[in-house]
């Protein structure tokens, strides 16, 4: 029963100021949401130019005029590029799991009052 009482005023501090603080809260929660989707789309742009270079690279060692440099590069880029595609296409799912999940959330921070 001590326990209960020292913890009441403690979590009633604690509801306080997420209550003082929800409007600012919501809004960096949205900017936070949003970044999973800008960095899913960046991610992904940015595989579309390591598969690019990464075939150049299987180009060059194909046809016979490649370094050691050249195959070390293809050999990094191809899972580079896969671990790249996979991690874009994880933060977009990311993006969308969180915004279904505080959606409503998201909705009710235009009825909070300053």
């Amino acid at each position: 029963m001590a326990d209960e009482d020292k913890e009441l005023p403690e979590l009633k501090a604690v509801y306080d100021e997420l209550w003082s603080n929800a409007r600012t809260m919501i809004k960096d929660m949205k900017r936070s949401i949003f970044i999973y989707l800008f960095t899913g789309f960046i991610t992904l742009a940015f595989s579309a130019i390591m598969i690019g270079t990464a075939i150049s690279d299987w180009n060059k060692i194909l046809s016979g005029s490649a370094s050691a440099l050249t195959y070390f590069y293809a050999a990094v880029e191809t899972p580079g590029a896969v671990f790249y595609v996979a991690f874009g296409v994880l933060l977009l799912y990311w993006y969308n799991k969180l915004k279904s999940r505080y959606a409503r959330l998201i909705r009710l921070e235009k009825t909070i009052e300053d």
